[in-house]
């Protein structure tokens, strides 16, 4: 694998500032102050770190980077804009009058910017200008309209600007709550509706899980795909290998284990979901997407998900000429508004997300305090079904116990590894009961009774058990791996 920290490129980060980093780059709502009260984080500790840094004082491996540094500096004076709970402290604004004067000597003139973007930035360099006038607006807590944030965001793409402003373009869209606008600039800035590859299957079924991947449960959405292959049902997944921040165990990390390579092209992606043998196939993000790909080390130095993390579940690879699906996980409230309003407009035949375990659309097998206005439960179901052109909603938290499934909680697995997970997937598929199963049964039923490819609940449920029972879901594994050895 690909290691992502102690790069060249990316000295540091510096761990005191990602920190402070998690306390403040974050919404008008959740942003914490820094010197508050005992033992937060001293805001005069951090800017001597940044100060030191940007003299040259401290080893690589202690570094502030400069994309902290943009991160860090953008999110202060966001927060300018926000009231008095989540605005600067009295600890804050004493630090950075102290530290003026230090900070403007030795800063490079791209961050000092972002402390103070009134002044503007001349530069006669066309991309720098169109990121320069981007931030302009996301630095006083507007927003950007769709040209312009895809516009910006293939400038840092391309690598056409310094990490100070990638990261503070990043985390300021993000604090500043995206739009609507914003959210579809970030999907087709990576790929957009032009690069979409045509198939040649009945169904097609997209499925959009966080690519920083599962520390606390079995990640089953491989072994679903599977489940679904042996009904005809077509799956895409996609992801990468590792993400910050989290980094957890990730379905290109369980194929690997499985020994496969993981990383073939779009077309060989495309044969695989069409043979009638396989039926499904995993994308990786670096060979759809290598720019977006190349930023996950600037990920783990702005600390904080950039709105990419929202968006690049929602990425639509393939399509078919008959029934198109996608299936998207969710955690923060209204971003599941944000995103069937996307599903609805890019034309899918039926779209659904599902606040399940770690942010995925997994349900558990548990169902814990129903959903309210304000807060959504885990298991948590909204989408739509096209029918006659017209769009039919549904919503409702699911219950694994009204469908047979009895836990009392939701079980974690004994080792969280991408070899543990390829050897449990397998196991289950092979017919061993125990939660692994129950866990690849359910999702793979309530995803094909959601989208309407199957009336009735219990026999969505029927179904799954019955082709994981036969040796059939196994054998589409199998065929998958074989190959793409």
């Amino acid at each position: 694998m690909e290691k992502i920290m102690g790069s060249a490129e990316y000295p540091g980060p510096n761990d005191e500032v990602l920190e402070a980093q998690a306390r403040i780059c974050t919404g008008p709502h959740q942003s914490r102050p820094l010197g508050k009260k005992e033992g937060d984080p001293r805001p005069e500790r951090i800017l001597q770190l940044i100060v030191q840094s940007a003299r040259g004082e401290l080893a690589a491996a202690q570094r502030v980077s400069t994309a902290q540094m943009g991160a860090f500096f953008a999110a202060m004076t966001i927060r300018r804009g926000f009231g008095e709970k989540t605005g600067w402290s009295a600890a804050e604004q004493e630090a950075m009058a102290n530290c003026r004067d230090e900070l403007e000597k030795c800063l490079p003139a791209e961050v000092l910017f972002l402390l103070h973007p009134e002044g503007g930035y001349r530069t006669a360099h066309p991309a720098a200008a169109q990121v320069a006038a981007a931030l302009g607006k996301v630095l006083r807590g507007q927003h950007l309209n769709y040209a312009e944030t895809r516009q910006s965001l293939q400038v840092v793409l391309a690598d056409q600007v310094g990490d100070a402003w990638k990261a503070a373009l990043l985390i300021g869209q993000r604090m500043n709550l995206e739009s609507y606008d914003e959210v579809c600039g970030y999907l087709d800035a990576v790929s957009g509706p032009a690069d979409v590859l045509p198939l040649e299957v009945d169904s097609l079924t997209h499925f959009g899980q966080p690519f920083d991947g599962a520390t606390r449960y079995f990640r089953p959405t491989l072994f679903v795909a599977a489940v679904r292959a042996a009904l005809g049902r077509a799956s895409v997944l996609h992801g990468v290998d590792e993400m910050p921040p989290k980094c957890g165990v990730t379905e290109e990390q369980i194929l690997r284990a499985l020994g496969s390579r993981a990383g073939g092209s779009r077309e060989e992606a495309a044969n695989s979901i069409q043979d009638p043998e396989v039926g499904f196939a995993y994308l990786s993000q670096r060979v759809y997407a290598p720019g977006a790909y190349h930023l996950r080390a600037l990920r783990l130095h702005i600390k904080k998900r950039p709105p990419w993390a929202t968006t690049e579940k929602a990425q639509q690879l393939f399509a078919c000429p008959h029934h198109n699906y996608m299936v998207v996980g969710f955690y923060h409230a209204g971003y599941e508004e944000k995103l069937l309003r996307l599903l609805w407009e890019r034309g899918f035949d039926a779209g659904m997300v599902v606040k399940g375990e770690e942010g995925s659309s997994h349900y558990a097998l548990r169902l814990g305090q129903p959903s309210t206005a304000a807060r959504k439960a885990l298991n948590h179901t909204r989408g739509f079904r096209r029918v006659e052109g017209a769009r039919r909603d549904f919503a409702a938290d699911v219950d694994p116990g009204l469908l047979g499934f009895e836990y009392p909680q939701s079980p974690r697995p004994e080792k969280v590894s991408a070899a543990a997970f390829a050897q449990a997937g397998v196991a289950a598929l092979a017919g061993e009961r125990g939660h692994i199963y129950d866990r690849i049964v359910l999702n793979a039923a309530m995803v094909d009774y959601w989208l309407g490819l199957c009336t009735e609940a219990h026999e969505a449920v029927a179904q799954a058990r019955a082709v994981v029972d036969s040796g059939r879901a196994l054998a589409h594994l199998q065929a998958y791996i074989e190959r793409c050895k």
